[in-house]
């Protein structure tokens, strides 16, 4: 039998963490992100599956590593 392989989630904790540290406003980061606020909001709400790019974004933007970003779905 087959595997199911896990996922990666963008930990939603650890971006409410950077907006607040960012010291910008959420729609300020969005754009920067290259995203919408309303999809930071989610972002920042619940775990959320996001693209390899959006979170190498993220991480370069806030000097985090992708890793740190991530959580793993069991």
């Amino acid at each position: 039998m087959r595997k199911r392989a896990k996922k990666a989630l963008l930990n939603h904790e650890k971006i409410a963490v950077i907006i607040k540290e960012s010291g910008l406003t959420q729609e300020e980061l969005a754009k920067n992100w290259g995203i919408t606020d309303r999809y930071l909001r989610n972002l920042k709400s619940k775990d959320t599956d996001v693209s390899l790019s959006l979170a190498y974004n993220i991480s370069e933007q806030s000097g985090c590593s992708i890793d740190s970003l991530l959580t793993i779905e069991p």
